[in-house]
C-alpha cells in the first residue's frame, strides 16, 4: 500500500469560453450590421426607378405613356413643379379614357 500515490487536489482550469462566445456574437452582429448598410445604400430609391421607368416608355402606345407618365411623374413631383404636371397630366386626360386613341 505504501506505493499508491496520493490523490492530487483539484486544479482549477480557466474558461474563456463565455467571453469567447461574447466576442463571436459582437463580430457577427457588427458584420450583419455592415452588410445591411451595404444592401441598403445599393437598393434603388422611388425616385430612382421612377425615373428609369419614365425613360423606358414606348412612345408607340399613347395609353400606356399616360398612364405611365402620370404615375411615374408623381413620385417626382414637388412643389415647385406641381402645376406643370398637373397641366400635363390634364393635357393626357383624352389619351386614358378612349378605347382607341387616334393619334
Amino acid at each position: 500500500m505504501s506505493n499508491l500515490k496520493d490523490i492530487k487536489p483539484i486544479v482549477s482550469i480557466a474558461d474563456d469560453s463565455l467571453s469567447y462566445l461574447l466576442m463571436v456574437i459582437a463580430v457577427l452582429l457588427i458584420a450583419a450590421f455592415f452588410i445591411r448598410q451595404i444592401i441598403k445604400s445599393k437598393k434603388k430609391n422611388d425616385k430612382q426607378v421612377a425615373i428609369e421607368k419614365l425613360q423606358k416608355l414606348d412612345f408607340s402606345e399613347s395609353k400606356s405613356v399616360a398612364y405611365g407618365f402620370k404615375k411615374y411623374a408623381e413620385v417626382l413631383c414637388n412643389s415647385d413643379n406641381k402645376a406643370q404636371f398637373k397641366q400635363i397630366n390634364n393635357d393626357l386626360e383624352k389619351y386614358k379614357y378612349k378605347k382607341y386613341v387616334d393619334d
